[in-house]
């Protein structure tokens, strides 16, 4: 069975930054909506991809689907309350989370440059289309990805269609990581996983991501030890 697409429009970090403090500011839908349009206005021009954009945005920021806790959601929220300076890596924990084509081609490129810091539109073209089809909707949203990764800085775009990792590794502030974990134990729809195998998941491509055993809280996850490997189980 394939997978749903769900990323129309790119996304860029200064919109992900506004949309996130008025997030944890709670306001009305009316009133979020109305902010969103003013901050997009002047870079999107046409009504329809303008509202695509902002439905990006929310559906980012926002909303909470199913598969989300709402406390997942709350500290995401209380951790930008106020802030002048937003960590990429706080976006990324909803976007994987939220985002599983997002998920899925962050985690490709991390895969495929880990040997050869460059790759091209096509090989990431040809393992989506595996994974949900080949239909222009998945070719169309994959750009969107692509575009918002290039935006992110993460991803340089080159010539020829050919894209490099950018070199510089970002750092993770201690409070995310065992939020980022769980993250993307919400993106695999799994309840565990052993910490090496998450740690080593290429989809942290862009950071200096690491977590040790005595810094997982144990009020999300419960620990187990399993022959070599210790498993989290998320609660």
């Amino acid at each position: 069975m394939l997978k749903k697409v769900s990323f129309s429009r790119h996304v860029e970090k200064d919109w992900l930054d506004q949309t996130a403090l008025w997030s944890s500011e709670n306001l009305d839908k009316k009133e979020l909506t109305e902010k969103i349009n003013s901050m997009l206005s002047p870079w999107i021009t046409c009504k329809v991809n303008l509202g695509k954009t902002r439905n990006q945005l929310t559906s980012i920021w926002v909303d909470v689907p199913e598969n989300v806790p709402a406390y997942f959601q709350e500290f995401a929220n209380e951790n930008v309350q106020g802030s002048s300076d937003i960590p990429l890596a706080i976006h990324w924990g909803l976007l994987i989370a939220k985002k599983k084509l997002f998920a899925d081609v962050a985690r490709f490129i991390g895969r495929t440059t880990k040997l050869n810091s460059s790759f091209t539109y096509a090989q990431v073209q040809k393992r989506m289309v595996e994974l949900y089809g080949d239909t222009e909707t998945v070719k169309r949203h994959l750009r969107s990805v692509l575009k918002t990764l290039v935006e992110f800085g993460v991803v340089i775009r080159g010539t020829s269609r050919s894209y490099q990792v950018s070199d510089r590794k970002l750092m993770v502030n201690v409070g995310l990581k065992n939020w980022l974990l769980y993250a993307l134990l919400i993106s695999e729809d799994v309840m565990s996983r052993s910490l090496t195998n998450i740690i080593d998941d290429a989809i942290w491509f862009p950071f200096d991501f690491n977590v040790q055993s005595n810094e997982v809280e144990q009020s999300w996850f419960e620990l187990h030890q399993q022959g070599n490997e210790l498993v989290i189980f998320r609660k």
